[in-house]
């Protein structure tokens, strides 16, 4: 026992903010229930809260996982695309909990480069989900003889096309990364409190759940994907005859999107039942009760929604995530509350280090959650809106800036120079385009004004300070 708390940071890859059955925007059923089953993260909104604007600062792993290690936003921390060679930080969250003596540990993906990068965690144990061995793979291979894989399947790593996994349920990548951090606890250092990030893959593609967890949705009634007009306008001309299973942009058949979205949600189900064995374990060895729980994730995934697949996007499937936090039970805070200030990543290191007593570095630009929850959530002094980026990736004009509001949200491409405005209150599926009505004009022009100052000083030379500045399909990637 410490008198500091422990963390458990859960954290999942591709997970739409929509895609928890306790998120306001979850899909219902004709009776009003959710329909993504996740009873074991929505019951940690009990004892803390649901963050139900939270976004991602880059819809895409490594850019996004960037931002939620260092506090600093995309273009502070060299990387608006999806990758960059360089993962040397000045102040990386683990090495400033470690350096303050917390027991440092990631079971899971890290997507760090090189692979096995520590960035300051002491031990890691791997599933990176990518084409270089790691930890799983090695054990999978051995329990096997070699006769089979994690994608043995044939499904690849970054397709729409499901099916059921063909590895026992104990042997999924999802239940391996559970094992892993269960033998941390009862193996760890008792006299440290400690900083334990179990970072599951899941439900990144391929959607692929054990057969039980896709049963759970195969004869369900399945949200269809929102098609905006603009979208047609937008996106169609990049809709391929014979789409590859890969593919970014695809108009698929209503079968092969609910088949899609049953792999999706089935992984996602998945994955909750694994978050409660984590609770049980933490429970039993009494230490839930001083331990602060964070689930989140570093992207969503649109599922066909407006033609597109993947991520990468300003759209609320891309680029909105989950975020919960249960509270111990000294902390004082009000529980149980749904907050919609606009939060993100960033927001995510100085609030582990806030909540360990650890001081914040000049270098994080993120601001401690605890601010929400400990006083009033209508802080004024907290940011009204939040922005959002990512460079060209998939095709040269496929490139975003955002800006969103507890209402509004901006959408900028800085090849194309095109603006859409969206009332994700009322229109959380972003069907209906107000950028060209004339009574948003002024809330366009706000929006657009705010984003020159903040791209004022962006080292892609999006903004003169004066007026946006587009630089064409011919710009230099980030």
């Amino acid at each position: 026992m410490t008198d500091r708390p422990n963390v458990l940071f859960v954290m999942t890859d591709q997970h739409r903010g929509d895609a928890i059955g306790a998120d306001p925007a979850c899909p219902t059923d004709d009776d009003g229930y959710s329909i993504v089953h996740t009873p074991n993260v929505d019951q940690l909104v009990g004892d803390g809260a649901l963050f139900s604007r939270a976004y991602t600062p880059a819809p895409s792993s490594i850019p996004a996982r960037r931002c939620l290690w260092t506090g600093q936003t995309p273009a502070t921390n060299g990387c608006t695309n999806w990758t960059t060679d360089d993962w040397e930080f000045e102040n990386p969250l683990p090495r400033l909990l470690r350096d303050a003596g917390y027991q440092t540990r990631l079971t899971g993906k890290t997507h760090s480069l090189p692979q096995r990068n520590h960035f300051g965690f002491e031990q890691m144990e791997l599933h990176a989900g990518l084409t270089d061995p790691d930890d799983y793979s090695e054990w999978i291979e051995g329990r096997s003889d070699g006769e089979y894989g994690e994608i043995s399947h044939g499904i690849g790593r970054n397709s729409w096309d499901p099916r059921p996994s063909h590895l026992d349920e104990h042997e999924h990548p999802t239940n391996w990364t559970t094992n892993r951090a269960l033998e941390f606890f009862e193996t760890r250092d008792p006299t440290r409190p400690f900083f334990h990030c179990v970072s599951y893959v899941r439900p990144h593609q391929p959607f692929d759940p054990p057969q039980r967890y896709w049963d759970m949705y195969a004869e369900r009634d399945l949200p269809t994907p929102y098609e905006g007009e603009w979208s047609e306008d937008t996106y169609r001309e990049y809709v391929p005859d014979y789409p590859k299973t890969s593919a970014w942009c695809a108009d698929l058949s209503p079968t092969t999107i609910r088949r899609a979205r049953t792999g999706y949600y089935g992984s996602i189900t998945h994955v909750d039942h694994q978050v409660n064995r984590l609770l049980r374990k933490l429970s039993r060895i009494g230490e839930l009760a001083d331990t602060l729980v964070v689930f989140a994730s570093d992207h969503g995934d649109m599922l066909g929604d407006h033609l597109l697949w993947r991520k990468t996007y300003a759209y609320e499937g891309s680029a909105r995530v989950p975020l919960v936090v249960r509270f111990p039970d000294e902390m004082a805070v009000e529980r149980g509350r749904v907050v919609d200030r606009p939060v993100g990543l960033e927001d995510l290191m100085p609030t582990f280090l806030d909540a360990a007593g650890v001081d914040i570095p000049d270098t994080v630009e993120g601001r401690s959650l605890l601010t929400l929850v400990t006083g009033d959530s209508d802080d004024p002094d907290w940011r009204d809106c939040y922005h959002g980026e990512h460079g060209p990736i998939y095709h040269d004009e496929n490139a975003t800036q955002y800006l969103v509001g507890e209402r509004y949200k901006y959408v900028w491409n800085p090849v194309t120079d095109d603006e859409l405005l969206f009332d994700v209150r009322a229109d959380p599926g972003e069907e209906v385009d107000l950028s060209d009505d004339s009574e948003y004009d002024e809330t366009v022009e706000s929006f657009r004004e705010r984003l020159v100052e903040r791209l004022a000083d962006h080292p892609e030379g999006y903004s003169d300070g004066e007026a946006l500045q587009p630089r064409g399909a011919d710009r230099p990637s980030a």
